[in-house]
């Protein structure tokens, strides 16, 4: 009985309900999901004028220049006076004098670095106080911030599950069916940790870009609670997605299971009908006398 009840199973009509439930017993969350997954799919930013545009091109233009030349250069010194440093390096952490002033190069050339780097975070910043957090370039460095936070947290699951299927290959004896569901629920749990990771990471990133555009307090703060909620609603929704395709192909491999044990059952009823069929019509033994 309690295997008919399972095959019986609706998995379709039991996530319908299961969603419909959730909506009816909290609306406000539900409310704040889907304003979350309109701003995410819909928002695209206020459009900017030409001469602002202009502006924010050629300041662009400037930065990139200040990266490409003096920011790629600097780090290209930085890297070969840091191998110099790390071959001059005795055992143990052993430096002499050749060693020391090796390091004080290095040191010199961390500053460098800093500073170009500085000068390109200006520039930027300067770009972009001239078109706004709230313009179409805002929004579109948000999202791009976003999504690389989303990869990120895709790549660190993928990492995760690899060693994972190395660690759970050495010495079981378990059957493929069985490895391939435990890597399945194990991806699924490192990647629910790594778009938390994620999203925190993004959060971060998006107080850093309303900074670099130069908002105001109330507008920035504004905006930062708008990104907020757009990204805690893609992120749910991901999740959500994995969690009920996870959740609904279990549900399948259990039905099947049990419909292979019914057949398996129905079987051996059968065979031990028939064997019972055998045993009654065979003839009564006769009197050797």
């Amino acid at each position: 009985e309690e295997m008919e009840k399972w095959e019986r199973i609706d998995v379709s009509a039991l996530a319908v309900s299961s969603v419909k439930g959730f909506v009816v017993r909290r609306p406000i969350v539900t409310g704040f999901w889907a304003f979350g997954m309109l701003l995410a799919v819909f928002a695209g930013g206020l459009p900017v004028d030409e001469a602002a545009q202009e502006a924010y091109s050629l300041m662009l233009q400037h930065a990139e220049v200040v990266d490409s030349r003096e920011l790629g250069r600097s780090e290209v010194e930085l890297k070969t006076l840091e191998d110099s440093y790390y071959r001059a390096r005795g055992w143990f952490g052993a430096c002499d004098d050749s060693c020391k002033q090796a390091e004080d190069k290095v040191q010199m050339a961390r500053v460098e670095v800093a500073r170009a780097r500085a000068r390109r975070d200006q520039a930027l910043s300067e770009a972009r106080r001239e078109v706004g957090i709230w313009s179409t370039f805002g929004v579109q460095d948000v999202r791009r911030s976003f999504w690389a936070a989303v990869q990120s947290g895709k790549d660190f699951a993928a990492r995760c599950t690899m060693y994972d299927a190395i660690f759970m290959s050495m010495g079981r004896d378990e059957t493929f069916t069985t490895m391939a569901v435990k890597l399945v629920l194990q991806y699924v749990i490192n990647l629910t940790m790594g778009l938390v990771g994620a999203f925190f990471y993004f959060v971060y990133n998006v107080y850093t870009l309303v900074m670099s555009y130069g908002a105001t307090v109330l507008s920035g703060f504004a905006f930062f609670l708008l990104a907020l909620v757009a990204g805690v609603a893609m992120i749910t929704s991901y999740l959500g997605m994995i969690y009920g395709v996870v959740a609904g192909g279990g549900m399948l491999m259990l039905q099947h299971a049990v419909r292979q044990a019914a057949i398996e059952s129905a079987q051996k009823e059968q065979i031990k009908a028939l064997g019972q069929a055998k045993k009654s019509r065979a003839p009564a033994p006769k009197c050797p006398v």
